[in-house]
């Protein structure tokens, strides 16, 4: 699978090196990180998120001060996931369950019980990537042989165009 992902110049750096890039934990969303990587039985400390190139995107790379990465990744080293499913699920799990169980909703007037149980089968349910309107990749890690190319969206726009000219 192609896939694209936006990470700092040291991961980067970490890829060139020959090094597996594994993401650290993150405080800020630690608590759905961590309901995702029970709910997919991920052996990480932090998911690394991505989308499928070809697919439509959440970003366009406007928000980010990182680089881009192009990886082609095994089929079995990736989650899926709906962007918008996930993107609630993270809403959800950061203001309205407890950090003891991810999987309960605090009683709350925007979601129901329901809703997130649904949320989480259609999370859990891998379908081909042609069935999802923006699908969202999950990786545990990144390995350097599975790096393609990159741009370096820290650069400005000239700048981008004239390094991925030289770099073909």
């Amino acid at each position: 699978m192609t896939i694209k992902t936006y990470q700092s110049h040291a991961v980067l750096e970490d890829l060139k090196n020959g090094k597996v890039y594994r993401a650290r934990k993150n405080l800020r969303f630690d608590v759905a990180y961590q309901g995702l990587i029970t709910l997919f039985g991920l052996h990480c400390e932090a998911p690394i998120f991505g989308y499928l190139s070809r697919h439509k995107s959440c970003t366009n790379g406007k928000i980010s001060s990182g680089v881009l990465l192009t990886l082609q990744v095994p089929a079995d080293q990736v989650w899926l996931t709906e962007y918008r499913v996930w993107a609630d699920y993270m809403y959800c799990v950061t203001h309205y369950t407890l950090p003891q169980n991810r999987f309960q909703l605090i009683s709350n007037e925007e979601f129901t019980q329901r809703q997130f149980d649904s949320m989480l089968i259609n999370l859990k349910e891998q379908r081909s990537p042609s069935q999802y309107r923006m699908p969202q990749t999950i990786m545990e890690k990144i390995r350097p042989e599975w790096l393609v190319s990159y741009e370096d969206y820290s650069l400005p726009p000239v700048r981008r165009f004239l390094q991925k000219i030289l770099h073909r």
